[in-house]
């Protein structure tokens, strides 16, 4: 005896299952009513459902119309159910209790696909279809750009992120591919890693001529201290696609070059411990902060309480302590004075400590230019955080930066220049000489020469035409000769790429005129403009120079989006406590970041990817070429 279902759909039982594949002659009622309610069996049964649908785009609904109405109901919760543990970081073996949680409400999802393994399955074919998607948009797209970001975790294993940024009618997209772990940071792994994702998760392979026609650009970490190793990734790029521009991902380059400027200054490190000690001098004991509460009260003073340094956010956490330092400074030198001068209290030899760094000139004056130098270098950071900036934007936020900070090496910056020439700070007497203005010029200098290195392997000139990519930029009135120098810098630049996208590079110029002319007559804030609703108006009148704009737009400035795939993926893996693998780990980021929200999510389309393959067996059912994240067993250490 043998299933008819199951052999015409070639599903195989697996485990212990009596096989009704092969056949069987156990006819006990047990066995029998077994494989009815396996997965195997089900399989088969919507295999058989939806086998006469053809293969187009009428084929989801099809199958919606053919499928059991109860069937396809239990199939959509249970998929909506995986899809919203993945999308909310949650790990996959809630998958069971949830089904439990389900039976508690009534809600019908059946007895079989209730399994960790069915929930990695589910999981796969819900981020199979952003895949997919991805894949549509990009072939869809004249340029794109690739980003790739690097990243230790808890296990000390290296992994890269790659992203891909594209530009259709004037809006920006930028997703995440996957993450591919490397066994040694050089060019060559990185490069294959790079390479790899690419391929397995979409199917492209950047060496394809018609794909190398598309690349514009590569957006690397590039870390200070190796560039030798971003360097050779970025050749990669070139060899590939000589045009590519290559710029190294902001924050991370800002981080670094902070740190890398500042850790060998005395100065900064004196600085740095006395904010940690005076945060835990007061967060540790409860008696000690609520006496300096009450020196604010005596003083008439908001209380601020001193803040921590470093965290997630190094930038706004070090901003923020060295600010509520110096709102506190009267405060907390009284609180000082009266723990010292309490020979009972057992930390008044640490408060004495602490007051002979806080009535020192130089420490006082280094934390005014410490301000200064961080006022500047957060409104950076905030430009480069912000997902609507444009290349052009970070780097016109880049030029305002060098200029304060060569500005702050001639003259002190206006929190300096209170207290430049000072004995006294709120009205207690400084000690020592107080003379930094050695420290502030190395400091400057070094610091100047490690953020122009974030566009070095880019062409200045190039970077600097992407100014008509940004409406910030745009003069507030029309200004005749605007742009036009940089139209004909990106042009020239990028002819062999415009070419490719059947842009008529003799048009651009005067399209770049008439398209200027229009938007000022038009519009009066020209800054609030939007390149997408720019295309819903003119893209029929003037496609060269939108596809133009299109590539502008295309080229990677912020590392934004890599930041938050980090904090996505650290959490991941926190809430799973295991060691999850980088296919595993790709197919849940790509949920959490690239499909729909719980709300708006359709599981019609995934349920269709996973019903309409033809597996060997119920648990084969991810796909058999090797390009693709398939191994079933590349679950097993979920």
């Amino acid at each position: 005896m043998f299933c008819g279902l199951c052999r015409k759909h070639g599903v195989k039982s697996r485990g212990n299952q009596v096989s009704f594949f092969y056949g069987t002659d156990n006819f006990r009622t047990e066995f029998l009513n077994a494989h009815h309610l396996s997965e195997a069996h089900a399989k088969a049964s919507l295999m058989e459902a939806t086998s006469g649908s053809p293969v187009n785009r009428a084929t989801t609904e099809f199958m919606v119309m053919t499928m059991s109405k109860v069937t396809l109901g239990r199939i959509e919760n249970l998929f909506r159910s995986c899809h919203a543990i993945a999308k909310t970081g949650r790990p996959l073996k809630d998958f069971i209790w949830m089904c439990k949680l389900d039976d508690m409400k009534g809600v019908d999802i059946g007895p079989v696909f209730r399994t960790n393994k069915s929930a990695r399955t589910f999981t796969y074919f819900i981020a199979e279809v952003e895949r997919r998607n991805l894949r549509e948009k990009l072939e869809q797209s004249k340029f794109f750009s690739v980003l790739s970001d690097g990243i230790t975790d808890s296990s000390t294993e290296e992994a890269e992120l790659v992203y891909v940024q594209f530009a259709c009618a004037g809006k920006v997209h930028c997703q995440i591919v996957g993450v591919q772990t490397v066994e040694k940071k050089d060019p060559l792994e990185i490069r294959n890693a790079i390479e790899k994702t690419l391929e397995r998760n979409l199917q492209l392979k950047l060496s394809n001529q018609d794909w190398a026609k598309k690349l514009v650009g590569f957006g690397s970490d590039g870390a200070p201290g190796s560039e030798g190793e971003n360097n050779g990734v970025a050749m990669l790029f070139r060899e590939i696609q000589p045009r590519a521009l290559t710029v190294y991902c902001f924050a991370h380059h800002l981080e670094l070059s902070y740190r890398a400027v500042f850790q060998s200054v005395p100065l900064y490190n004196d600085v740095r411990g006395l904010l940690h000690s005076i945060y835990y001098f007061y967060h540790s004991s409860p008696v000690h902060k609520s006496s300096l509460i009450t020196a604010f009260k005596g003083l008439h003073l908001r209380p601020v309480l001193p803040s921590r340094v470093g965290g997630r956010r190094w930038l706004q956490g070090l901003q923020a302590a060295l600010q509520n330092f110096l709102r506190g400074y009267p405060a907390i030198v009284q609180q000082l004075h009266s723990a010292v001068e309490d020979r009972n209290d057992t930390s008044h030899q640490k408060a004495n400590e602490l007051l002979e760094f806080l009535l020192q000139a130089d420490i006082v004056k280094f934390v005014h230019f410490l301000v200064d130098v961080i006022n500047v270098l957060s409104i950076l950071s905030r430009v480069n955080q912000n997902r609507n900036s444009s290349i052009a934007d970070v780097f016109a936020s880049l030029e305002s930066t060098l200029e304060m900070l060569r500005m702050y090496k001639t003259r002190p910056g206006p929190k300096e220049r209170q207290v430049d020439s000072a004995t006294h700070f709120h009205g207690n007497c400084l000690g020592g000489k107080g003379n930094i203005s050695d420290v502030r010029s190395t400091v400057l200098t070094h610091l100047v020469k490690r953020l122009q290195g974030c566009f070095r392997d880019a062409s200045q000139d190039v970077v600097k035409a992407t100014v008509i990519g940004s409406f910030q930029l745009w003069p507030t009135k029309i200004n005749q000769e605007f742009g036009e120098k940089e139209v004909s810098i990106l042009t020239a630049h990028y002819e062999p790429l415009l070419e490719a996208a059947n842009v008529e590079i003799d048009e651009v110029d005067t399209e770049w005129s008439m398209l200027k002319l229009e938007i000022y007559a038009r519009f009066q804030n020209i800054c609030k403009l939007t390149w997408d609703f720019v295309n819903s108006v003119y893209l029929h009148k003037y496609p060269n120079i939108l596809t133009l704009v299109d590539l502008v737009l295309t080229l990677p400035a912020s590392s934004a989006e890599a930041e938050r795939g980090f904090s996505q993926m650290k959490r991941a893996k926190s809430q799973m406590r295991a060691t999850i693998k980088a296919e595993s780990m790709t197919d849940l980021l790509i949920i959490q970041l690239n499909s729909p929200d719980i709300n708006n999510f359709d599981p019609r389309k995934a349920i269709h990817l996973w019903n309409t393959r033809t597996p060997s067996s119920t648990g084969d059912t991810r796909p058999n070429s090797s390009c693709s994240s398939n191994s079933e067993s590349h679950y097993e250490s979920d």
